[in-house]
């Protein structure tokens, strides 16, 4: 396993040469992902997915970690949630509504609408 760089050359990293900082995250994150259990890794992969798209709506670095920040907020919320009453994570309500067939359904055509 590939041995982190220290914060001083991260930071000289991510001010001099944020391709290669991102190579770098990208690189140990697959690594970690392939340590893991065969079990596990399609849902590291799902994961490390949905922080790739969090991290391309970020318009500036602040602004990444803003929402990194707020993303994990919600997976500890979840994730309490999960220890503290885990029945409430099956408890959905939806409204159901039926899909209907087009030859079901009556289309008034431009030329049948009263004016």
């Amino acid at each position: 396993m590939q041995d982190l760089p220290s914060f001083d050359e991260l930071r000289a990293m991510a001010e001099q040469a944020p391709d290669e900082l991102e190579a770098l995250r990208l690189s140990m994150s697959e690594e970690i992902i392939s340590n893991a259990s065969a079990e596990m890794q399609p849902r590291l992969r799902a994961q490390m997915s949905h922080i790739n798209q969090v991290i391309a709506k970020g318009k500036n670095p602040n602004h990444t970690n803003i929402l990194l920040m707020a993303e994990l907020q919600v997976q500890l919320k979840r994730f309490a949630q999960a220890l503290n009453a885990p029945e409430t994570l099956t408890e959905h309500q939806a409204k159901i509504m039926p899909f209907s067939r087009p030859s079901e359904r009556q289309e008034v055509l431009p030329q049948q609408r009263e004016e």
